[in-house]
């Protein structure tokens, strides 16, 4: 009877086994084939035996039952596509059993390790935005690092170098079960782009408060104006908020000087910027475009298109590096699981933003994050260099 209730019982684990095998690669074949009509892949990976190859190897791999060691095995597929629109993400789901990695930390070995460890390390102590909760990082294997939480003692995020000195990241959310992929987090004056962490408690510059109003313009002196674009939104609510702000202030647009702050513009579309781009292709005077690694995509590509004029000069840090296809639908693809969605790109890319891929634009001067305001710093340059 022990016998029988035995082999009972390894058949169906063998039967869940099998069935959990060809849920993982009905996921993998969906996404293989959707990554296949992507701009993206067909500018970078048509007919690339190498890419078809990892793909045939996956497949052999995913025998397993491990939820996340199957998303750990499709972003392989991802990873090899210069495309930072890109994401992948686990549904939240409350049913999901998710053991959250609680490596045990000696916290005086690691005081003393990082207290005086280079400010321009990745590794070392970080706070959250708010700066309520203390956070390390350090090294768990050759090109892969843990952000954990010293507080709740898990690890929050896991971070693998992927080449200009920047990640890949999986950060693990609140929401029950739910981890996603951040692409292209780097390190920048001490702050840690796209996850929101950075290292002490000093101010930086670098960073603009926005406020509620995305568009603002103000003469600052006699012969300086100061024109700031803090987003490209396409909605069509948001082309007229930026299309009647920018009716109205045109006019009284002819300062000498003019500083152009695109500063934590997180880009949007052609349909919003066009407009300014046109203006200040044709404008007279000098322009200043303040930039920081917050400006990303379609405002890279604003600086991108105007970089190079003998009139135009780039000033703060190199940009994010997030530029090239993003999406016009904007239509995540649920994976036949229900387990892991996909957020697609669809745009076509230009060779000139990929070449700034990953590694952003840099400026020509560089400002210096912590000694004081970029506004006052940017007209100290001005009438230093351009009195």
């Amino acid at each position: 009877m022990k016998k029988l209730v035995l082999i009972a019982l390894v058949f169906l684990i063998s039967v869940n086994l099998k069935a959990q095998e060809s849920q993982n690669i009905a996921d993998l074949d969906f996404l293989y084939q959707s990554i296949q009509k992507l701009p993206s892949y067909k500018d970078q990976l048509k007919n690339d035996n190498g890419y078809r190859q990892l793909y045939d190897r996956l497949r052999k791999e995913l025998n397993t039952s491990d939820e996340f060691e199957v998303y750990q095995k499709l972003l392989q597929l991802l990873y090899p596509l210069k495309d930072n629109h890109l994401g992948l993400w686990r549904k939240p789901d409350s049913s999901y059993k998710f053991s959250y990695l609680k490596p045990e930390l000696d916290l005086t070995q690691l005081e003393t390790k990082y207290t005086d460890y280079p400010k321009d390390s990745l590794e070392g102590f970080y706070y959250n935005s708010n700066g309520s909760a203390k956070s390390i990082i350090y090294k768990s294997s050759e090109n892969t690092y843990h952000l954990q939480n010293l507080t709740a003692k898990k690890v929050e995020a896991i971070l693998t170098k992927t080449g200009n000195e920047s990640f890949d990241a999986i950060k693990f959310l609140p929401s029950p079960g739910s981890y996603v992929l951040y692409r292209n987090v780097k390190l920048s004056n001490r702050a840690l782009i796209g996850l929101n962490y950075q290292k002490g408690s000093t101010q930086n510059f670098a960073f603009l408060n926005t406020g509620a109003l995305p568009y603002e313009y103000r003469k600052l002196e006699d012969q300086i104006g100061y024109l700031r674009l803090s987003n490209f939104r396409s909605s069509n609510e948001n082309i007229k908020v930026a299309t009647d702000f920018f009716d109205k202030v045109r006019p009284g647009i002819n300062s000498q000087n003019l500083i152009v702050d695109l500063r934590n513009n997180g880009g949007g579309g052609y349909k919003t910027s066009s407009q300014f781009i046109e203006f200040l292709k044709k404008y007279k005077g000098k322009i200043y475009i303040l930039q920081n690694a917050y400006t990303m995509s379609n405002a890279e590509q604003f600086i991108i298109n105007l970089q190079g004029a003998k009139n135009v000069v780039t000033l703060g840090e190199t940009t994010k590096g997030t530029i090239t296809y993003g999406s016009n639908q904007g239509n995540p693809l649920s994976l036949p699981s229900g387990r892991f969605v996909f957020y697609p790109t669809d745009m076509s890319g230009r060779a000139k933003d990929l070449a700034f891929e990953s590694i952003g634009v840099k400026p020509q001067v560089l400002l210096d994050a912590f000694s004081g305001d970029w506004i006052t710093q940017t007209i100290n340059y001005i009438k230093t260099n351009h009195p």
